[in-house]
């Protein structure tokens, strides 16, 4: 969890680019020399790294003169590769000078960067903890953050309880990432106990002082009312604020909630607008914010608030994927495996579009690569990449990468069967609600496959996976039940009803099906029905295909 500072989207990205824990202080946010301050300001407008070039030179022109806090700023600038080609060797030279000079930042910052470049990392962190303990709030935040993520080559642990500590302290010290760090943590119920109204208080609290993020999340709070009475129009209010302001999202923002509306049956909310969102998405993209392609694309490929085209779809999709948006390399791919939208169906293009959003960690497009290295769609069959891509996406926490992944363990395809694993992997996918998981699970648990076999348990399953909409799953649970004799169902109708708390052996596996009475076939005279005689083939019934869930 990381929070947002008041930056422009492009500087926030390439200042949470750099792969460790912590909070990585920008210049603006640290400088306080007057013109230097009027220089740095400037990064909060810049479209593309290269517009940086002249604040480069103008911060290199205060560190040559002697000032500290331009060193330090160079040092970001450098780290960040803005308006100069990036370079974490002076970058960490930069930074050593102005923390020599007493600047607390650069002694976040560089100790930050020593520790994700590979070096010592104990020893690293250990200047961000220096800066903590002297007070300084931004490196308390840093240290917040590292015990809500941990790092153990530093040796430090996840622990909650000291997360929020050094966090409530930078709070304390006026620090708005702390407070809206604090708020999520509440919000979502992470190291504490979940309290909603405590999270608003925190946005509040930020918001009122003028903090861009704290009002798009305390409008977002208010617009949902999840777990407080809601205000939608107070809630929009504070999100044109944040427009205002020129927040980096908050038009964004504003253009989801004009997408879907805020009303109900009970509250009429803010009425939905597709047209006003899609001016709002246009301006986005403007902005220079190509994620907003993808938006713009859907407008038009599902006709929402406007005549359906999916040839002007294809016209976004193609801008957000020259700005390597993963989405849209997405949306194009699935374009072109179907010949849509004026393109040519060619599976070996789709194939690579998805490869290259598949490397961006775009977790449709691994699973989507994943089934067509099973299929063999638009390349060779592979059943070791296919796998490949699902442990991926499973990384990712996708639930459906999980369950399809563990399908193809449990029946084998990559040559070995390994149940041990499948279990593991749809018991855990199961607790979490998954359904086909949970249909999964049961059928090994009707045949005692892969572990000890218990019908009740089964059963459970099937009915729990039918309640959340999986009809198979409520189509097995009729046929278990028929099989099951009378003592049998009233055991497992009181298991069920006892929310599976019994905690006795596994009941076993259900009976073995009963065999099918054979049909009679009439006689060619119509007159005398014939039955076929011992030995004599009948047609076999086609398998019944395991259940593999869709990617979402």
């Amino acid at each position: 969890m990381r929070p947002i500072s008041q930056v422009s989207s492009l500087l926030l990205l390439l200042a949470l680019a750099v792969p460790a824990a912590g909070k990585f202080i920008a210049p603006q946010d640290a400088v306080t020399e007057p013109a230097l301050k009027a220089t740095v300001e400037k990064l909060k407008t810049i479209k593309d790294v290269k517009d940086a070039k002249p604040i480069y030179e103008e911060v290199q022109k205060a560190a040559d003169a002697g000032s500290a806090e331009a060193q330090f700023a160079l040092g970001f600038l450098l780290q960040s590769g803005l308006g100069v080609e990036q370079s974490n060797d002076k970058a960490k030279a930069a930074y050593q000078k102005a923390l020599e000079k007493g600047i607390m930042a650069a002694k976040n910052n560089l100790g930050l960067l020593q520790a994700s470049t590979g070096e010592d990392a104990k020893k690293s962190i250990g200047l961000v903890e220096d800066a903590a303990n002297a007070g300084y709030a931004p490196a308390q935040v840093s240290m917040g953050q590292l015990y809500l993520e941990g790092m153990q080559a530093a040796g430090i642990a996840k622990d909650m309880d000291q997360a929020r500590v050094w966090l409530e302290r930078a709070e304390g010290a006026g620090d708005a990432d702390a407070a809206l760090a604090l708020g999520q943590m509440y919000e979502q119920g992470v190291g504490v106990q979940q309290d909603q109204a405590k999270a608003l208080s925190y946005y509040q609290k930020v918001a009122d002082k003028g903090n861009a993020e704290g009002m798009i999340r305390l409008g977002g709070k208010l617009i949902s009312g999840q777990g407080i009475k809601g205000d939608p129009a107070k809630g929009r209010e504070w999100i044109e604020k944040a427009v205002a302001a020129g927040a980096a999202g908050a038009k964004t923002a504003l253009a989801q909630i004009y997408e879907s509306g805020t009303g109900t049956e009970k509250e009429p909310g803010i009425p939905k607008d597709l047209k006003k969102a899609y001016e709002l998405y246009t301006q986005v993209a403007e902005s220079g914010e190509a994620s907003a392609y993808l938006k713009l694309g859907a407008f038009h490929e599902q006709g929402a608030g406007m005549p359906k085209d999916e040839a002007k779809a294809v016209e976004f999709y193609k801008k957000g994927a020259a700005k390597n948006v993963a989405a849209c390399l997405h949306q194009l791919a699935l374009f072109h495996a179907e010949g849509k939208g004026g393109l040519k169906k060619d599976d070996a293009e789709a194939f690579n579009l998805l490869y290259r959003s598949a490397m961006m960690a775009y977790v449709p497009s691994q699973i989507a690569l994943a089934l067509r290295y099973r299929q063999g769609t638009g390349a060779m069959q592979d059943t070791q990449a296919a796998l490949a891509w699902l442990e991926r996406a499973m990384q990712n926490g996708n639930a459906d990468a999980a369950v399809l992944y563990a399908s193809m363990l449990e029946a084998g395809e990559a040559g070995v069967r390994n149940l041990e694993v499948a279990v593991k992997i749809f018991k855990e996918a199961a607790e979490k609600g998954h359904p086909a998981a949970m249909m999964a699970l049961g059928s090994m648990l009707e045949e005692g496959r892969g572990l000890p076999g218990d019908f009740r348990q089964a059963l459970m399953l099937y009915l729990t996976a039918a309640k959340v909409g999986l009809k198979e799953a409520g189509e097995r649970a009729d046929k278990l039940k028929k099989r099951l004799t009378p003592e049998q169902l009233k055991m497992a109708e009181a298991y069920i009803a006892s929310g599976g708390r019994d905690t006795g052996a596994a009941a076993g596996p259900a009976p073995a099906p009963v065999p099918e009475k054979t049909a009679t076939t009439p006689a060619p005279d119509g007159t005398k029905p014939t039955t076929p005689k011992p030995g004599e083939a009948t047609p076999p019934k086609p398998p019944v295909p395991k259940p593999k869930p869709k990617p979402r």
